[in-house]
């Protein structure tokens, strides 16, 4: 029963194998799978565009030296 309980630990396959860098990724599901940024980050991607958007306007939220706005609100939604 051990060794059935301990299996799945042993045979792990890496599941975030991507060569894109974070800012690659954003892209690609922003212009060429946008069907698939409502599985990764959990809305369509109007709704993504639009909170991006507002987050600019009304909180002055901005790029940073190193990240895009677009690049950080993903990752606080993929977390």
């Amino acid at each position: 029963a051990a060794i059935l309980y301990a299996s799945p630990l042993y045979w792990k396959q890496d599941y975030h194998t991507s060569a894109l860098t974070g800012a690659e990724w954003v892209q690609e599901l922003i212009h060429r799978h946008p069907e698939r940024i409502l599985c990764e980050l959990g809305m369509r991607l109007h709704v993504f565009t639009a909170l991006v958007h507002e987050l600019r306007i009304t909180s002055g939220l901005k790029d940073s030296r190193h990240l895009a706005l677009e690049e950080q609100v993903a990752i606080f939604l993929y977390s």
